[in-house]
């Protein structure tokens, strides 16, 4: 499959968020910063996807001349189950007549994290940047890269949603 084939909008300018695009594609996607419509830190993972969603939308229609209009959302679940919170990355793909949806890795974080997201109303990023004694680390390897020492990084996450996202048009076994 030739990824590269499709001119791509991206609905944010986040450098980790850019560079999974350029992984997954192997193209420099066309990046406008876009409203996602939910809250700074998505709280379930259906307000996480319609974010994403919100933002391959808006992007696909302020960008002309784009195939596909790509979101991209990072935000937490919670499995009720196991009593833990998870972050997930989402990508929703849009060519104006057909939406998917990918999913990256969920990944558990900190209960003490998730506390405090809870508590103080607060980013997991501004956390992760807190502990990191970093500035914008979601712009970079993010909790994914503090958590495991930089094995997984925010852009590798990111990457497989995306690729998961737009497989749909380019694969015979979709049409």
């Amino acid at each position: 499959m030739d990824f590269s084939a499709f001119r791509y909008a991206l609905g944010t300018t986040n450098s980790a968020k850019k560079s999974a695009v350029q992984m997954a594609t192997g193209t420099e996607p066309a990046c406008l910063s876009v409203p996602s419509g939910i809250s700074d830190q998505p709280m379930s993972e259906e307000e996480t996807v319609e974010g994403a969603i919100n933002r391959a939308k808006t992007v696909y229609k302020q960008i002309p001349g784009s195939d596909i209009g790509l979101g991209l959302e990072g935000g937490l679940t919670y499995d009720s189950q196991h009593r833990q919170w998870y972050l997930i990355s989402v990508c929703a793909a849009w060519n104006g007549a057909e939406l998917y949806i990918g999913k990256g890795l969920s990944f558990p974080i900190p209960n003490q994290a998730a506390e405090r997201i809870q508590q103080e109303n607060v980013e997991l990023s501004t956390i992760i940047d807190e502990w990191s004694g970093m500035t914008n680390s979601n712009h970079q390897g993010g909790a994914y890269g503090l958590l495991t020492e930089n094995r997984i990084r925010r852009a590798d996450v990111f990457r497989y949603a995306v690729l998961a996202a737009i497989t749909p048009f380019l694969s015979p076994y979709y049409k």
